[in-house]
């Protein structure tokens, strides 16, 4: 007697599995556009400014004197986008990675969150090391500025666990294509740095003329993305924007930030025994 197999027993049920957060990074990612995307989902989740005060009162264990974020709203092809600019109030010291390494160790953020901050500067000053031909302590940021690197890292590693985010999943990436001017004089996009950050991550390019993916944009990716792809399966708790300095009408740039209550689906339907795994009778 063969086992039913009716539409009773492919009745699916689904099963929580946790908080993702979903970085829809298909028209580029940048720190900035990382860091104003997150704070916006945390607003949607807790409050409107909330994400700001937040990120304010937590980047101050930094003990980095000299800077202050200036927070506002701009439209990008018609979509009210967050954005966040570090403002430089006094000059900085020239820094190295161990410099970095050092003010975030010592200033206090939880385990997790310090371990990936510490990371995502280290892939950063491997492959500028990499392509620069000299070693990683010998690295100074001049090219992406000391303060805005470790503020947009470590504001984005804050966020993630502040968000509840037991897992982080990426879209493909448009690393965008033209040229790009840099410190170094001009480049084809991806810059080199970015070519390198870029190595693991699903990426693409468009015509567009411009570069899309920053170098400190690519190491959170590479730092905190378990997976690459569509959107997981669940329910949308929170969306923020977030835009950066080069976004607009023209070229409408921006990270999407999704908070998911991510599930698993399950079937009643065994594959490999060929039965219905829920009661039910032979006949």
């Amino acid at each position: 007697m063969r086992p039913r197999h009716d539409a009773a027993c492919d009745r699916s049920r689904s099963e929580r599995i946790g908080r993702t957060v979903y970085l829809d990074c298909s028209s580029g990612v940048s720190g900035d556009m990382l860091l104003a995307a997150l704070a916006q989902a945390y607003d949607d989740l807790h409050g409107a400014g909330s994400g700001p005060v937040f990120l304010d009162r937590e980047l101050a264990r930094l003990g980095i004197d000299g800077f202050e974020l200036a927070w506002s709203t701009v439209s990008v092809g018609g979509i009210v986008t967050g954005r966040v600019e570090v403002l430089q109030t006094r000059e900085q010291p020239l820094r190295h990675h161990a410099d970095l390494v050092r003010i975030i160790e010592s200033s206090g953020m939880a385990g997790r969150t310090a371990q990936r901050a510490v990371q995502a500067v280290t892939l950063l000053g491997q492959a500028e090391a990499k392509v620069h031909g000299t070693s990683l302590n010998a690295i100074h940021f001049h090219e992406i500025g000391a303060v805005d690197t470790i503020v947009d890292i470590a504001g984005t590693m804050l966020l993630l666990e502040a968000l509840g985010a037991e897992s982080v999943h990426c879209s493909p990436v448009d690393l965008g294509s033209g040229f790009v001017q840099c410190v170094h004089g001009k480049m084809p996009v991806p810059a080199p740095a970015c070519a390198e950050l870029a190595k693991g991550l699903p990426v693409f390019g468009t015509d567009c003329g411009m570069e899309r993916a920053t170098p400190t944009g690519l190491a959170v990716l590479r730092t905190v993305a378990e997976g690459c792809g569509p959107m997981p399966l669940g329910s949308i708790l929170a969306v923020g924007y977030g835009s950066g300095s080069r976004s607009c009408d023209e070229q409408p740039t921006y990270v999407r930030a999704f908070v998911i209550d991510s599930v698993a689906v399950k079937s009643s339907w065994d594959r490999h025994q060929g039965v219905c795994t829920a009661g039910h009778e032979h006949g």
